[in-house]
């Protein structure tokens, strides 16, 4: 169903992500499905939910090598948005885009202190 959607454009992103999550109803100590499970959610929420699936992935009892590189590029990412950000100026900003502004920064922040606390082991 993943595939579907990434190659056919069917919007099938909902079902997969329901395959995912039955798959790890059968066996829960398989990481591969949080990985996808990452890999589905994309960039949402700068980048947060994807971390979050590929984090559990690599604590899995049965974790899957690609998520170390996934979670990699997400972490570089993060660093590279975090440093653009310190030098965006957001006085000047009406009330309601500078929300959306301190949202955008408090994730990334997030973000970027996760990879800082990662174990540099991979």
């Amino acid at each position: 169903a993943r595939y579907q959607n990434e190659l056919a454009g069917v919007d099938t992103e909902l079902l997969a992500e329901r395959f995912y999550y039955q798959a790890l109803s059968v066996a829960p100590q398989i990481g591969m499905p949080f990985n996808q499970l990452g890999t589905l959610a994309g960039s949402k929420y700068y980048n947060v939910e994807a971390t979050y699936y590929y984090l559990r992935c690599i604590q899995s009892e049965v974790s899957f090598e690609g998520a170390y590189g996934n979670l990699k590029r997400l972490y570089d990412k993060a660093a590279k948005m975090y440093h653009q950000l310190k030098k965006c100026e957001t006085r000047k900003l009406s009330p309601s885009k500078k929300r959306g502004k301190d949202i955008k920064r408090l994730l990334v922040s997030f973000m970027y202190l996760q990879s800082l606390l990662q174990p540099k082991s991979r």
